[in-house]
């Protein structure tokens, strides 16, 4: 198959070799896209921007769907925009800057249909602030699993009453359960 955001994802890849930051790429940007296309994604939050290849593979599977992507370190959020802007889809996918424990809480009560998690390390804290932005039935897809300090976000993925889930490798697809947020 045929990345259409190979570039990016080259992009970014010389960027945090020239600049030693954590500018890092989920590696399979399709399975993203394969997801937001087969949940009929309208809304879409992202942690962990870098320079957007991630973002840019949600939106081209959910073509109806705005990104809502979060990033921390302004020069990156400056790139992403530009690579969205090359690729058509900057009306649809928008960078918030900061950390996601504080960018999180301010994004509103409108559920989302699919969540991404690509920024360091997992925290309980984000997985349970996105857990609370997913519909019922929504999906979260959690990568960096290996990375995280504590054992929380793994019990919380395994706590049947709130997600079925899913691992492979160091990343986790879990749908939530429950009732609706509020």
């Amino acid at each position: 198959m045929i990345d259409p955001f190979a570039a990016v994802q080259e992009q970014t890849n010389l960027h945090r070799a020239e600049h030693d930051c954590g500018a890092y790429t989920y590696a399979d940007g399709s399975l993203l896209g394969v997801v937001s296309a087969a949940t009929g994604a309208r809304r879409i939050v992202e942690v962990g921007t870098a320079l957007g290849y991630t973002a840019l593979w949600l939106a081209h599977g959910a073509p109806y769907a705005t990104v809502d992507t979060i990033e921390m370190d302004v020069e990156h959020a400056d790139l992403a925009n530009a690579a969205f802007r090359r690729h058509g889809l900057a009306d649809r996918i928008i960078v918030h800057n900061g950390a996601a424990e504080a960018v999180l809480p301010a994004l509103g009560s409108e559920a989302y249909d699919v969540a991404f998690f690509d920024g360091f390390a997992p925290t309980a804290d984000v997985v349970s602030d996105l857990r609370r932005l997913l519909r019922p039935g929504g999906v979260l897809i959690t990568g960096n699993l290996t990375l995280a300090a504590d054992r929380e976000v793994e019990r919380e993925l395994a706590d049947s009453d709130r997600w079925l889930t899913h691992h492979f490798g160091e990343t986790a697809l879990a749908v939530r359960r429950g009732k609706t947020p509020k």
